[in-house]
């Protein structure tokens, strides 16, 4: 175990197994392959396109893959999920994979991330995904409409503007999910709080878990749609 970066040198392929059976998700091998398939596409088209500050493969599986996944409890029971600002794919791809009854549509706004996005699920054959190449404004959401059940980012908005944005595009009953880092903003969480029942949601919760392999902890904070 390196103690700097919380997991082995071990091959990736090697990682992934490991840490998906941390986080009690069960894949098949084709699974494991597509992460594989992601994974090196990834690193190919980040070597001409910014899309990932990481550069290793055992970094993606880590500090991408491994880091999405791990609110895989709170999205299994979702039918519908958008991703806002998924950058190349996280966590909504990721989650895709690991369950692939989700319906997931994932918005970017820039152009070369939508290009590799949807260059990846054509390649990875994958079915009930929708790319959209937009820059969601809270007027764009209000138009579209509460039309998913659940609503992601990763560290993408702040809380309040994440609450204006995801909250006209989720359905009645569904959720909306931020993953944080290991700490909050407390004026963001005070001011989201205040904004809440203004967007016809609960009170929202945070929900603290650990990374598998880097024992990191991180925040995810959840709103139920009323």
């Amino acid at each position: 175990m390196n103690r700097k970066t919380g997991y082995t040198t071990a091959a990736p392929q090697d990682l992934l197994i490991v840490g998906l059976e941390a986080l009690g998700l069960s894949t098949s091998p084709e699974t494991i392959r597509q992460f594989l398939v992601y994974c090196d596409e990834l690193l190919r088209w980040n070597a001409r396109v910014n899309l990932t500050g990481l550069k290793t493969a055992s970094d993606v599986v880590v500090k991408h893959f491994l880091d999405s996944l791990a609110v895989w409890p709170w999205v299994r029971d979702l039918t519908s999920l958008a991703d806002i600002g998924t950058g190349a794919g996280f966590p909504g791809l990721a989650l895709k994979l690991a369950l692939p009854h989700l319906h997931l549509t994932l918005l970017e706004p820039t152009g070369k991330k939508s290009t590799f996005l949807r260059y990846l699920t054509i390649h990875l054959n994958l079915a009930n995904v929708e790319v959209r190449q937009v820059y969601l404004t809270p007027s764009l959401a209000r138009q579209w409409g509460p039309q998913f059940h659940g609503v992601i980012t990763r560290a993408a908005f702040s809380l309040p503007r994440f609450l204006a944005l995801a909250a006209p595009l989720t359905q009645s009953g569904g959720r909306l999910l931020s993953l944080k880092g290991p700490q909050l903003d407390e004026e963001q969480w005070h001011e989201a709080m205040a904004l809440t029942s203004q967007y016809n949601c609960r009170e929202p919760r945070q929900q603290r878990y650990v990374l598998p392999l880097g024992q990191e902890s991180r925040l995810l904070v959840i709103w139920d749609k009323i």
